[in-house]
């Protein structure tokens, strides 16, 4: 059901890419069994529900992994009630998002509040990033099982707060912190970490300033090489 180049072009954004996961399984699931019997295609069945139980566990949903036993037929019925109620998850989360931004966006536009506004292509890349931190975050063997959960935590409230329009960038700024944090404890082994950290901060940091009506191009001065030139 879900082959490589399909796997390729879902979004970046987790929930939307489980949405989509979830829209394609019916489809596919309405052809197998429009085709004959479903059992014929049971290892796609598996594959695509290996595909959702593995999103389901990183975003920590609230769905409990299937035990399948030897009835093929029986466990394709519990594969389609499992990828339901993740659609049903994936699809409040949709509605939600949409909602938050349009509130966000007429807030805005009615001056009922002041609100960081990200290009569509600083929201894409950030999204990049923080799943770029997750990737790593799992694969590296510099934090304990504690210490790798905590920050996958985090990293995943980011993203679901991530917006087009934000009222507070402050837990973006969070991040500085753990990459002092990381650093500190981990020396160059963490720069994978932290370059990351610093491209997002940067990221933040236009935004802000472009927002507040800084000048342009004034530098973070967190992340400036050189001490900040006085005006003439």
């Amino acid at each position: 059901m879900f082959d490589d180049k399909f796997i390729e072009s879902l979004p970046e954004d987790l929930k939307e890419a489980g949405h989509r996961m979830c829209q394609v399984f019916k489809q596919r699931d309405y052809e197998f069994s429009k085709a004959g019997s479903r059992v014929k295609y049971y290892d796609e069945y598996l594959e695509a529900y290996a595909a959702i139980e593995t999103l389901v566990s990183i975003l920590n949903m609230p769905l409990v992994p299937l035990k399948l036993g030897r009835d093929r037929s029986h466990n394709i019925d519990m594969i389609l009630g499992f990828f339901n109620s993740a659609f049903v998850i994936f699809e409040k989360a949709k509605e939600e998002n949409v909602l938050s931004n349009a509130r966000d966006k007429f807030k805005s536009k009615f001056g009922a509040a002041f609100l960081y506004r990200f290009s569509d292509g600083d929201l894409k890349r950030i999204q990049v990033l923080l799943n770029q931190l997750r990737d790593l975050v799992r694969s590296s063997e510099l934090f304990d099982a504690k210490h790798k959960e905590r920050i996958l935590t985090k990293l995943e409230k980011l993203q679901l707060e991530l917006h087009k329009y934000m009222s507070s960038l402050d837990k973006f700024w969070g991040l500085i912190g753990d990459a002092g944090i990381v650093l500190g404890k981990f020396g160059r082994d963490a720069k994978p970490f932290v370059d990351r950290i610093r491209e997002i901060s940067q990221i933040i940091w236009r935004t802000q300033a472009i927002s507040e009506e800084l000048p342009s191009g004034t530098s973070l001065p967190l992340l400036a090489d050189d001490k900040p030139k006085e005006n003439d």
